[in-house]
């Protein structure tokens, strides 16, 4: 009798079990990921230490390196609410390919609702101001990256290509060809228990995309603590960004200017500088040959008895992507960096992986053979 209760107890729960997941299991979930990983020759031209992506560092003038560079994984979430509105969610992390680390690093990681009104979301989101360089890169993640030369200097060491954690965001619908974005971090402080809300980033976007033309403004501020951070307690900054399709080649440029940039020396309270970059990309069936040049000048506006003669920089890259299919590529790189003699920028930072910090004045070199699979 208690085999035959049994075994009617089971077909039961068999023959509901589709019905409950189809009630109740009701969002999208989309699991993807990116897997970029190269081989590295990395010539610092003296200098002293190699910093690895695990923070180690080695002393090498020329390494090789097999590099894991922003290789992630993520769950992408959304569900129909009715009424036109949309819940979405995300987690997305870091995946350390290269066996160095067990870094699961946050990355973009969010929940938010869209609709007619646009989308707001809360959590950890690049800023705006980031996306603008994001948007008009043609060596993402790999040597000769924008971001080796645009994203460094400001107080607290906060940088200019952020992902922020406690962050709200709201973007516009596309209304015309615009779109406008503001992201507010009530904290930029990502360690639990030390929040100070009197350290918060501002950045707001606009961006208008109409056919082959694409052009981004961005401005940003961010705002610390007077009494434990040192130098301005304010600065800002604001890119402006644009990208345009002749057919097989592709135009892309952006110009950045930073100001009240307090915390890059002492007795600084209005560092500024500026910057600029241009590239070009030509396809040619399943092969993009590619070619970008960055600029960054020398710190100015310094206070009484300081200087900041010798800082700037400038880097250019040429590369070769060749596409296999539309997930798989794989690419020959190289790029340089010429430093001021005050001046300490890198060639392979920018979410690529190994990295090398240059003493100041001397000119990083590196050549990489990378393969990114996107699934």
């Amino acid at each position: 009798m208690n085999k035959k209760l049994l075994t009617v107890a089971i077909g039961a729960a068999l023959a509901a079990g589709p019905m409950l997941v189809s009630a109740t299991a009701q969002a999208d979930v989309k699991v993807y990921g990116k897997l970029h990983m190269s081989v590295d020759y990395v010539d610092g031209k003296g200098a002293g230490d190699v910093t690895t992506s695990s923070g180690s560092a080695a002393t090498s003038r020329k390494h090789m390196a097999v590099s894991n560079n922003s290789s992630r994984w993520g769950i992408d979430v959304s569900e129909k609410l009715g009424g036109g509105m949309t819940a979405i969610g995300k987690l997305e992390s870091d995946i350390d390919a290269s066996g160095e680390t067990s870094s699961q690093n946050t990355r973009n990681r969010y929940v938010g609702l869209s609709g007619g009104f646009g989308t707001v979301l809360a959590g950890t989101h690049d800023t705006p101001f980031k996306t603008v360089s994001r948007d008009t890169e043609l060596f993402p993640e790999q040597v000769g990256d924008t971001r080796n030369l645009v994203s460094s200097g400001g107080n607290g060491a906060l940088g200019w290509d952020l992902r922020p954690a406690n962050i709200l965001v709201y973007a516009t619908p596309n209304l015309g060809g615009f779109t406008a974005t503001y992201a507010y971090s009530a904290d930029t402080t990502a360690v639990a228990g030390t929040e100070d809300n009197r350290r918060r980033a501002d950045s707001l976007g606009l961006k208008f995309v109409q056919g082959p033309l694409y052009v981004n403004f961005a401005y940003e501020t961010h705002r610390f603590n007077s009494i434990t951070d040192s130098g301005n307690p304010t600065e800002k900054g604001y890119r402006l960004g644009a990208s345009y399709n002749f057919g097989a080649f592709k135009l892309v440029g952006m110009y950045q200017d930073l100001k009240d940039q307090g915390g890059t020396a002492s007795g600084a309270q209005s560092v500024k500088r500026k910057s600029w970059n241009i590239g070009g990309a030509f396809t040619a069936g399943n092969n993009v040959f590619k070619a970008q040049y960055v600029k960054a000048d020398a710190l100015s506006n310094f206070a009484a008895g300081t200087s900041g003669d010798n800082t700037g920089a400038k880097m250019w890259a040429i590369g070769w992507d060749h596409l296999f299919s539309k997930t798989v590529k794989a690419y020959v790189a190289y790029a340089k960096t010429d430093n001021d003699s005050a001046a300490t920028f890198t060639v392979n930072a920018g979410g690529h992986g190994d990295t090398i910090a240059p003493q100041a004045g001397n000119d990083p070199q590196a050549w990489s053979v990378g393969m990114i699979v996107d699934f």
